[in-house]
C-alpha cells in the first residue's frame, strides 16, 4: 500500500491560519488536497495534524472530502507523522506539507515509479532542487520512517521528519529526483503574506476556467506575466528547518571533543616552528583550541580527525589541492601504479614526457615543460629561467606567489609592500637586504601603476608576473594591457596559475581570456592533493633554463607525474570546472542571502571556484571564530573560504548553507549583544602572519 501523509495546521508563527486562507472559493489545504487525490498512484490520502483547538477546522476541511484524520504531537513531528502513517500499514509512504497548493499530481505519480523502480529508502526532490520551492515531494518506505522515528533525537530532525534519514547515508538508500530544467528559483510554496498573494493570483487567473490546471499552465502563465513572478521574491527555502537547526546549535551542550588532536597541536609547537609546514592550516588561522588540527583520514568529501570526530569538509579542500575530493580512486588507482613499478631509480620516468606533451596540447602558446613538486618552488624555477632569459634582476608583480626570496625582498627596507597581496604582515628576516628593490608590487587591475614601475625602471624588468585572476575579474583590456607592455618592455609575462589552474577551465584560466603568457606555472590542483608543479612555456624562453642551474632530485620521482596525468584526464572528460563555478555561485548566493537575513555584514568575493567572505564591521577575527566553532559543531569543518570539489554535491552545499544560516544568526546576535568573546571556546583567529606563542 503507498498513501500520503499530508501535514497540515492552523498555527503558523509566520503566517497563522495560511492552511485555511480561501483559494477560489474554498480553504487552500482543500484545493491542495483536490490536487493530491487526483494522483493515481496513492491508495489513500491522510491528514496530519496536531491536537491544538486551532487545527479542529483542518480536521473538517479534511473531513469534508472523506479523508482519514490524526492528530499528535505539535512539536513532535515525527511521531505525529509516523503514527498517521501506521495506522494505515502501508509499504511506502508520500510526505506532503499542506502549505503547497500547487501541488502537481502527475509528479506524484512520476515520483512514486521512481521510487519503486530505483528500490529506494527514499525518494525526493527537496534536497538536490531543481522543481519549484511549493512542489517538493518526498517518499520513504514505512521501514525507513520506523527507524528515523525510533533513532532521531534532535530537535531539528524531529520537528522535519525527513533529515535524520538524509544524514545517513550509509543507511539508506536516497535517490534524488531532479527534473530536465532547472527550475529551483521559483517559489510556489506559502509562508509569508506575499506567498499567498502569489498563489491566489495563479488560482484567481486559472481555476475558474480550468479546475484541474497543472504546472505546465502555470509556468505559461509566469511567461506572459512577470509581474506574478515578482510577487515573493526575496525569500529563502527551509526557513522552518533553519530555525530548528538553529535550536540545534545553541542547545548543544557537548562540544565534539578535540583532546587527542588539541594535545598533538600543543605537542607539536616545540619541534615545528609555527606548528605547522603551510601557514593556512595553522590552527590559529582559525580558531585554536576548537580547530581540530590533524586528520587521521579522508574520503570524498569527509575528513576523521584524530578523535574519530566526522567532518563534512566544506572548507579549503588541501588549499586548493583536492580539486576532485580527497583519496579520489583513479587518481589513487594510478598513483598506486606508479609506486609498484617504482616510484624513482636511476633512469627517468615516462610519465614526465606523456605529461608535458599534454600540457603542451591543452596550452597551445607552451612547447616546453619543467617539473617541481610545489608552488613556491616551481615560482622560483619560472623567475630564475626569465632572470636567465634577459639577464637582468628586477620583477614586477601582482598578486601572492610564494615563500622565495625573490618574492619577499618586496618587504625588504619597507613597511609592507606585499599586504595588499593577500597576506599581510610577511617579515622579510632572512632575505638579503641586498635584494630591495628588486620585486616591485602593482595592484590588480591597475596599469597605472605597472606604467610607473616600467617608467622608473627602463630597461631593468626580467619578467611581470601576476595571476591571471582570483578575487576579481580583470577589466577590460588589462590582461592585454600587461602582455604589450611585457613586449615592449622586453620582460618574460609569467601568470601564476597555482590557483586558477583547473578552476574555470580544464587548463589555466588564461585560457579564457585569449592571452597567453611567455611563461605559466601550475601546482595545487594539478596531482590532485599529490606534490606535482610545472612549469610551461615558449621555447624561446623555456630553453633559458639549461643557462642556469635549475636541478633537484626529487623532480624526477614518479608518482606526481602519475597522479598529474591521472587528474588532468578525468578533469577534462568530467569537465570538472563547470561544476565547481555551478558550487561556489551557489555558495557565494547563499552566503549573501543568509547575511542580509538576519542583518549581518559581509563582503563576498572571488572568483565562485575560489570562493572567500569577510565579516565586516567590529570584531571581524571574532566573528570568524565564532562562526567556524559553530558550524564544527553541526558536523562541518568551514571558514570563510570555501574552494570547491568535484565529490561535493549541490546537497552538500545546501547542509552547509542551512547551517551558515543558523550560525549566522548567532553570531549577529552575539555581536550585537557585546558577547562574543563569552561565547568563544577558543582564540579568535589570527588575521595574518604571527608568530604561535
Amino acid at each position: 500500500m503507498i498513501i500520503a501523509v499530508v501535514q497540515a495546521r492552523a498555527s503558523s508563527s509566520r503566517l497563522p491560519g495560511k492552511v485555511l486562507l480561501p483559494l477560489a472559493g474554498a480553504p487552500m489545504l482543500q484545493r491542495q488536497l483536490e490536487r493530491i487525490l487526483r494522483a493515481k498512484t496513492l491508495d489513500k490520502v491522510v491528514v496530519a495534524t496536531s491536537t491544538l483547538v486551532a487545527d479542529d477546522e483542518v480536521q473538517v476541511v479534511a473531513e469534508t472530502l472523506g479523508l482519514p484524520v490524526f492528530r499528535g504531537s505539535l512539536d513532535d513531528v515525527l511521531d505525529r507523522f509516523y503514527q498517521a502513517a501506521a495506522q494505515h500499514s502501508p509499504q511506502h509512504v508520500v510526505r506532503l506539507t499542506g502549505d503547497c497548493p500547487l501541488t502537481d499530481p502527475h509528479l506524484i505519480d512520476e515520483m512514486v515509479a521512481a521510487h519503486l523502480s530505483t528500490h529506494s529508502d527514499v525518494t525526493s526532490n527537496a534536497v538536490e532542487r531543481t522543481y519549484p520551492d511549493g512542489l517538493d515531494i518526498e517518499i520513504a518506505t514505512f521501514a525507513a520512517l520506523k527507524a528515523a522515528w525510533q533513532q532521531a533525537t534532535k530537535p531539528s530532525d524531529r520537528e522535519h521528519v525527513m533529515p535524520f534519514l538524509y544524514a545517513h547515508p550509509e543507511n539508506f538508500r536516497v535517490h534524488h529526483h531532479r527534473a530536465s530544467v532547472d527550475r529551483s528559483a521559483l517559489r510556489w510554496t506559502v509562508d509569508e503574506r506575499d506567498d499567498y498573494a502569489f498563489v491566489a493570483a495563479i488560482y484567481d487567473a486559472l481555476f475558474p476556467h480550468n479546475p484541474t490546471f497543472g504546472t505546465a499552465d502555470v509556468l505559461d502563465l509566469l511567461s506572459k506575466d512577470e509581474r506574478l513572478a515578482g510577487l515573493n521574491a526575496g525569500h529563502n527555502a527551509n526557513e522552518g528547518l533553519a530555525r530548528s537547526l538553529a535550536r540545534d546549535a545553541l542547545t548543544h551542550t557537548s562540544p565534539r571533543s578535540i583532546a587527542k588532536g588539541f594535545a598533538l597541536q600543543e605537542r607539536a609547537k616545540h619541534r615545528i616552528p609555527g606548528l605547522s609546514q603551510l601557514l593556512s592550516k595553522r590552527p590559529d588561522m582559525f580558531s585554536y583550541g576548537v580547530w581540530p588540527g590533524y586528520y587521521k583520514r579522508a574520503s570524498g568529501t569527509t575528513i576523521w580527525d584524530l578523535d574519530d570526530n566526522q567532518f563534512l569538509d566544506m572548507s579549503i579542500a588541501g588549499i586548493g589541492a583536492n580539486v576532485l575530493g580527497y583519496a579520489d580512486p583513479d587518481v589513487d588507482e594510478a598513483v598506486k601504479a606508479a609506486i609498484t613499478n617504482g616510484s624513482s631509480s636511476s633512469l627517468n620516468c615516462e610519465e614526465e614526457v606523456e605529461l608535458a606533451d599534454l600540457l603542451c596540447e591543452m596550452h597551445p602558446f607552451a612547447d616546453m615543460v619543467r617539473y617541481a613538486r610545489s608552488g613556491g618552488e616551481s615560482m622560483a624555477i619560472a623567475v630564475r629561467i626569465a632572470r636567465a632569459h634577459t639577464k637582468r634582476d628586477k620583477i614586477a608583480f601582482c598578486g601572492y606567489h610564494g615563500w622565495h626570496d625573490w618574492y619577499l625582498a618586496a618587504n625588504v627596507g619597507t613597511e609592507n609592500a606585499l599586504g595588499e597581496h593577500l597576506i599581510p604582515g610577511l617579515d622579510p628576516r632572512g632575505v638579503p637586504q641586498a635584494l630591495a628593490g628588486t620585486a616591485l608590487p602593482f595592484r590588480y587591475n591597475h596599469l597605472e601603476e605597472l606604467d610607473a614601475i616600467l617608467a622608473k625602471n627602463k630597461g631593468e624588468l626580467a619578467a611581470i608576473v601576476m595571476e591571471p585572476i582570483r578575487g576579481e575579474q580583470p577589466a577590460p583590456g588589462f590582461l592585454e594591457g600587461v602582455k604589450d607592455r611585457a613586449l615592449s618592455a622586453g620582460a618574460v609575462l609569467i601568470f601564476d596559475e597555482i590557483s586558477s589552474g583547473f578552476r574555470l577551465a580544464s587548463a589555466g584560466a588564461h585560457t579564457l581570456f585569449g592571452v597567453p603568457p611567455d611563461i605559466a606555472v601550475f601546482s595545487k590542483a594539478m596531482g590532485n592533493g599529490y606534490p606535482i608543479a610545472a612549469v610551461i612555456g615558449s621555447a624561446r624562453v623555456m630553453e633559458s633554463a639549461q643557462a642556469s642551474f635549475i636541478s633537484s632530485t626529487c623532480w624526477t620521482e614518479r608518482v606526481g607525474p602519475a597522479a598529474a596525468l591521472a587528474t588532468l584526464k578525468k578533469h577534462r572528460k568530467l569537465d570538472v570546472s563547470k561544476k565547481l563555478v555551478e558550487l561556489g555561485s551557489r555558495m557565494q548566493d547563499g552566503w549573501a542571502f543568509a547575511a542580509s537575513r538576519v542583518g549581518l555584514a559581509i563582503h563576498v568575493s572571488g572568483i565562485p571556484p575560489l570562493s572567500h567572505f569577510a565579516f565586516d564591521g567590529p570584531s571581524p577575527q571574532e566573528k570568524k571564530a565564532l562562526f567556524i566553532q559553530l558550524m564544527l559543531d553541526q558536523g562541518i569543518l568551514a571558514s570563510t573560504l570555501y574552494y570547491p570539489m568535484w565529490a561535493q554535491t549541490t546537497a552538500d552545499v545546501d547542509r552547509y548553507l542551512a547551517a551558515a544560516r543558523d550560525a549566522f544568526g548567532v553570531v549577529a546576535g552575539a555581536a550585537a549583544e557585546g558577547t562574543l568573546m563569552k561565547v568563544l571556546r577558543g582564540r579568535p583567529s589570527t588575521s595574518g602572519f604571527r608568530r604561535l606563542a
